[in-house]
């Protein structure tokens, strides 16, 4: 008898720690973090016929449902591509919002895009694993606009 009673506490320690991990619903969570918003890689060597000036500073500023973010870049760079990331807030949910990405140099408007993005849902963590996060990541093309990836 008491070692049936040992034989079940020790079945249920073994499987109460196995596969519960903090609300994950069968596998452990992991400590990825991350924020909801909008990500959008900018290769300026693709937009070379736009940008005339080579070594003259350009500021590309992005915004996402009505908050925005600027960086003012120099040409040329040892790597081409920029990324430039809007947080929103981190319960937005799935939901479109409005994006524009502009590039301007010495107060004249090279480029000018705009777009409503849907909102990914993302778990980093994996499903049921804390944070839910929404994204959006775009490519900015100089032909096409924004284009998801």
């Amino acid at each position: 008898m008491r070692l049936s009673r040992l034989w079940y506490a020790l079945s249920a320690l073994l499987i109460a720690g196995c596969g519960t991990g903090s609300g994950s619903g069968g596998g452990d969570c992991t400590l990825i973090g991350g924020d909801s918003g909008v990500h959008v890689r900018f290769d300026d060597s693709l937009f070379t016929g736009l940008i005339p000036d080579a070594g003259r500073p350009f500021l590309v500023r992005l915004c996402a449902e009505r908050i925005c973010e600027e960086r003012t870049l120099s040409q040329p760079t040892q790597d081409p591509e920029y990324q430039i990331y809007v947080n929103l807030d981190e319960n937005i949910g799935a939901v479109t919002v409005p994006v524009q990405f502009t590039v301007t140099t010495a107060g004249r408007t090279l480029y000018d895009t705009r777009s409503d993005v849907k909102l990914r849902k993302t778990q980093p963590n994996g499903e049921g694993c804390s944070p839910t996060l929404y994204q959006a990541g775009l490519t900015a093309d100089p032909e096409r606009g924004l284009v998801e990836r």
